[in-house]
């Protein structure tokens, strides 16, 4: 039961600071009790000490410096009050108390300046990959920029190669859209891209697809594990999707053009001008199409 309980406790952080609240508000509620009783009986109080900081020390670690050092103060507060109040006459137990309460003391800023010093890191490392990502995403479409869906076609592609496995990619520009800035401009222009890529991301996130804006208004999809015949499919389904409902409020069309990894000697380059040359083979062929 015990073991099953600290497992919960483990997986699930609320329950976690549920339990540990519990104890805490236990521990503070019968501390007054506790010294009280020590001093009555003028027994020494290492024991209730030694308990104390092992408290204070979870409740460091599990509600963060603000509680814990609140509840540092408190208990340390309670015993100079009850101390003050009716101080213990033996030599000794005064030794103890105090030593105790210096102790208690000293591990209480100990453990603020190393949770404190371990928050200010986490919330540092947090910031970091909140910055690293924002820089791997186009600002205004919210996908992948050119520079990281290239880091992530050459990791594919090595997979694929480690792994013998396919991996395809879908190059996709928007038809016609130089004219839909000049006829309602730039802000529907922009409107457009967001709407073309959030669109792309909700069908191929499914199959594990990874979207991407290579610039302007085109945009490649990266399908790993996808043979070019099924990577065909996808994007004809794409091609059905983008012209079935106005994007940004606009009728849209889009030509799309697929590549797929032919092993050793082939490169991201390589692949990606396949796909582009097929692209403009659907451009020629009318528009709205897939080759």
């Amino acid at each position: 039961m015990t073991l099953s309980a600290g497992l919960i406790c483990l997986y699930r952080p609320d329950t976690l600071k549920i339990v540990v609240g519990i104890l805490l508000a236990l521990t503070m509620f019968s501390l007054p009790i506790e010294v009280r009783w020590h001093i009555d009986h003028r027994a020494v109080p290492m024991n209730m000490f030694v308990w104390l900081m092992v408290y204070l020390l979870c409740a460091y670690v599990v509600f963060g410096t603000r509680v814990g050092g609140i509840l540092n103060a408190v208990s340390l507060g309670i015993m100079l009050l009850a101390l003050v109040s009716d101080p213990p006459t033996m030599p000794m137990l005064v030794s103890s108390w105090l030593t105790g309460l210096i102790v208690l003391s000293v591990l209480g800023v100990l453990g603020y300046s190393i949770i404190h010093f371990i928050e200010i890191n986490l919330l540092l490392h947090a910031q970091d990959n909140v910055r690293l990502r924002a820089a791997r995403l186009d600002a205004l479409t919210g996908v992948y920029g050119r520079g990281a869906i290239e880091e992530e076609l050459k990791r594919s592609m090595h997979t694929a190669r480690e792994a013998n496995t396919a991996v395809s990619i879908v190059v996709t520009d928007i038809d016609h859209f130089k004219s839909v800035n000049d006829l309602h401009g730039h802000m529907a222009g922009d409107d457009v891209l967001r709407a073309v890529a959030k669109c792309l991301r909700r069908n191929v996130r499914r199959i594990g697809g990874v979207v991407g804006r290579w610039g302007g208004e085109e945009f490649v999809v990266l399908l790993p594990g996808i043979s070019r015949t099924d990577a065909l499919v996808v994007a004809e389904q794409l091609r059905r999707e983008l012209s079935a409902v106005p994007l940004g409020g606009l009728p849209i069309t889009a030509s799309f053009g697929v590549a797929a990894y032919r092993g050793t000697g082939d490169s991201p380059e390589k692949m990606f001008s396949r796909a582009d040359l097929a692209m403009y083979e659907a451009k020629r062929a009318g528009r709205n199409a897939v080759r």
